[in-house]
């Protein structure tokens, strides 16, 4: 998955800068593998993962990506390939539950996968947002990628989603 592990498994031994803290939004660690992390928007939970769960409208949400292309829908299954602003593609499967977004990268080097909770949230209208990111890089890779440069670029892409999920629901 682009997004998480993909340019450092490919280039190898890369120096990652820790993550700057960001107002309204919590990052942290559950497992040598797991970052996660939380946030509130200002919208009801029904709407926000109506939105979240539609994966094409992630170009809107999420800068990164610049299209969506759906190779495969049944209900909440999906394979689907993101084209990046960068040129680059991730194919993602998508395995949504209730008012849950999990996704997994379907190649690759490492084994990653992630999951956006959306509950109630502290006043009415608003949405807890809760983010669980697991990446694992896996054989000759990891020989050139350290749990620290991994832990830094999970916490990178959860607090980066946060933010922007913040933002899309401010407007």
């Amino acid at each position: 998955m682009r997004w998480a592990l993909a340019i450092v498994v490919a280039t190898g031994c890369v120096s990652v800068g820790p993550v700057a803290r960001v107002p309204h939004v919590s990052i942290y660690e559950t497992s040598a593998d797991t970052t996660e992390g939380d946030t509130q928007l200002d919208a009801a939970p029904e709407t926000t993962f109506a939105i979240a769960s539609d994966v094409t409208r992630w170009p809107a949400i999420f800068p990164d990506i610049r299209r969506v292309i759906v190779t495969r829908q049944d209900g909440d299954d999906a394979l689907v390939t993101f084209v990046h602003t960068d040129g680059e593609r991730d194919n993602i499967h998508f395995k949504n539950g209730p008012r849950t977004v999990w996704f997994e990268d379907t190649g690759g080097r490492a084994e990653v996968w992630a999951e956006i909770k959306f509950t109630n949230g502290s006043r009415p209208n608003t949405t807890h947002v809760h983010s669980r990111l697991f990446a694992k890089v896996h054989g000759a890779a990891s020989w050139f990628v350290s749990d620290e440069q991994v832990r830094r670029l999970r916490e990178r892409r959860v607090t980066d989603d946060l933010v922007h999920l913040r933002a899309f629901f401010a407007r």
